[in-house]
């Protein structure tokens, strides 16, 4: 295991897998510290595209649904008009399903730092550095 990863380790006892939906929250570990994200799209059942949460939602008392997940209802805040102002898009990075169990983002190594955990969304900055 990496040293960036262990702040991920320690931190996540499961994550969500079996119940993806548009809204549901999730935390994006780099090394100490840890990022509130939220799906914005399901492109398959191993492959989501996450964006950063905003501060608004983040600071927001935020439902559990049935499984004790937190999700955001309201995603307008997620999309946006495409250039041809013909559709609306979401916004955020494509994160896939690796071998290994972790949501990774596109493009990157099954061990490399950035992995996203669904189902609790949690923001840390480590101030030591």
């Amino acid at each position: 295991m990496k040293p960036v990863m262990i702040n991920e380790a320690i931190n996540c006892n499961s994550s969500e897998k079996n119940h993806l939906y548009v809204g549901l929250c999730g935390t994006r570990f780099v090394g100490s510290d840890r990022y509130a994200v939220v799906i914005t799209e399901i492109i398959s059942p191993k492959c989501v595209r996450v964006a950063h949460m905003k501060d608004d939602d983040y600071n927001s008392n935020r439902p559990l649904d049935e499984y004790g997940n937190e999700f955001i209802f309201d995603m307008r805040n997620y999309v946006r008009v495409n250039q041809e102002r013909t559709k609306i898009e979401t916004i955020g990075e494509v994160y896939k399903l690796r071998k290994n169990g972790r949501w990774i983002e596109e493009g990157q190594d099954l061990w490399s730092a950035g992995g996203v955990h669904f189902g609790e969304a949690d923001e840390y900055r480590d101030p030591s550095f």
